[in-house]
């Protein structure tokens, strides 16, 4: 059968009904007015047999269940898009946790890459500090070594040097015509045991040093008993130089008494 147009004018609160009504039906427009049409054929089919009463209570349990039947349709369906919105919603909170989760995941990675390079660089510090440390206990046990030694040649140089010096006050005593001389001599001689003295507390702040911070303490020990040995050395010679000197001058002397005879 060919399908025509048909429009007709309803109040728009009526259309927006239809209009909900052919849509919930899930039927074309013309397919729901035929229904409707169908329907109004009913009712009239049974406002005509409305006298018999078995129609009547039939019309009675059709419209129950029909009314049952809209009920759990309109309830099915509100079910339905209850269930849609929460699908909806689950999903859409599944999505955002599985980005976090994703999200966490990464930075949990970049956490452990972080954390590995810094363990890396810890052990690698450590190493390197470990080596340091070797390598300057070894320095400070050969300094200490070259201070012992140092501080003996210190000591038997000082044995020299009062040797020297009772030597030379020996001899002052027997020269005591060259009063002038021997007191240039004693003067030479207590420079000499000043500077003994000086020696001899030099090497002990040293040792004093050595205690608290080994590795100044051999620095400086070394450079104050090289310094003491230069001195002791320049005074060993100036003691020499003055012993040949006093010696010729005895000699002369000597002579001279000898000649004077």
């Amino acid at each position: 059968m060919a399908t025509v147009a048909f429009t007709v004018k309803v109040d728009e609160e009526v259309r927006d009904k239809l209009q909900e009504a052919i849509q919930n039906s899930n039927m074309t427009a013309g397919e729901f007015v035929a229904r409707l049409i169908g329907s109004y054929q009913t009712a009239q089919a049974r406002e005509t047999v409305a006298q018999v009463k078995e129609l009547e209570q039939l019309r009675h349990h059709l419209g129950r269940v029909e009314e049952i039947y809209i009920s759990l349709v309109k309830g099915a369906q509100d079910r339905q898009e209850a269930d849609a919105e929460r699908i909806a919603r689950a999903e859409a909170e599944a999505q955002a946790a599985k980005a976090e989760a994703h999200e966490k995941e990464k930075q949990a990675a970049a956490a452990i890459e972080s954390a590995n390079e810094r363990v890396q660089q810890a052990e690698a510090q450590a190493a390197l500090l470990r080596e340091q440390t070797a390598r300057e206990l070894a320095e400070m046990k050969e300094a200490l070594e070259r201070a012992e030694n140092a501080r003996e040649q210190s000591n038997r140089l000082a044995s020299l040097a009062e040797q020297a010096a009772a030597a030379a006050d020996a001899r002052a005593k027997n020269l005591e015509e060259q009063a002038a001389l021997a007191t240039a001599y004693r003067q030479e001689r207590d420079s000499l045991a000043q500077q003994l003295k000086q020696a001899q507390e030099a090497l002990a702040r040293a040792a004093e040093r050595a205690e608290l911070d080994k590795e100044k303490a051999v620095v400086a020990a070394q450079r104050e008993m090289m310094k003491e040995i230069r001195e002791l050395q320049e005074a060993l010679v100036r003691c020499r130089e003055e012993k040949a000197v006093l010696e010729v001058e005895l000699a002369r002397f000597k002579n001279s008494t000898h000649n004077a005879k």
